[in-house]
């Protein structure tokens, strides 16, 4: 790779961290205006949903470039073969942003309205991870990937989800027991 070539890439890196940092700033401004305007008004259900959304993908970016830096650093440090890989680096990077957002969502209803409580709406979240599961399994069986390292994070966000679907149900309960305490 030419000197410039690289320069170009690591020019390109620098504004895609550098606008990472701007843009959930610029987001927050640009909210609070949006809400002085309706100061007094309670919040529809659209607006709660896609602010929780909003910040799910705040959180989800922030996750991923720390993500992206320490596989940078094991991989010039030379630990693991795998972090050569490409595609494994994808797959995980996808995986594990797909976790924090779906798991913040879940923590703050971005899935579920207010009017009807739907129950099943979070679950929804595991049952959309059973099907990835199986993609990821079987591009580590045929050898696709270079390690079996994206259907670890496969299974580790899946104990996530359901340790995050605990914690919510349990927080819920709590919450029912001190209404009715009242």
């Amino acid at each position: 790779m030419s000197k410039e070539t690289a320069a170009f890439i690591t020019i390109l890196l620098f504004i895609f961290v550098l606008s990472a940092f701007i843009w959930p700033i610029a987001l927050g401004i640009h909210l609070e205006l949006e809400g002085q305007k309706k100061r007094g008004e309670p919040p529809a259900y659209d607006e709660r949903q896609k602010l929780a959304r909003l910040r799910a993908g705040s959180h989800a970016m922030y996750v991923l470039l720390f993500f992206l830096v320490l596989w940078a650093i094991i991989n010039q440090l030379g630990w693991f073969d795998w972090t050569k890989s490409v595609l494994d680096l994808v797959l995980c990077a996808m995986l594990l942003t797909w976790c924090a957002w779906a798991s913040d969502c879940i923590l703050h209803n971005g899935f579920s309205s207010w009017k009807d409580k739907r129950k099943d709406a979070d679950v929804m979240v595991i049952t959309f991870s059973l099907p990835m599961a199986e993609v990821v399994r079987s591009l580590c069986d045929s050898d696709i990937t270079a390690s079996w390292v994206p259907f670890i994070f496969v299974c580790v966000d899946m104990v996530i989800f359901g340790a995050v679907l605990l914690y919510k149900w349990r927080r819920e309960k709590h919450a029912e027991r001190e209404e009715e305490a009242l």
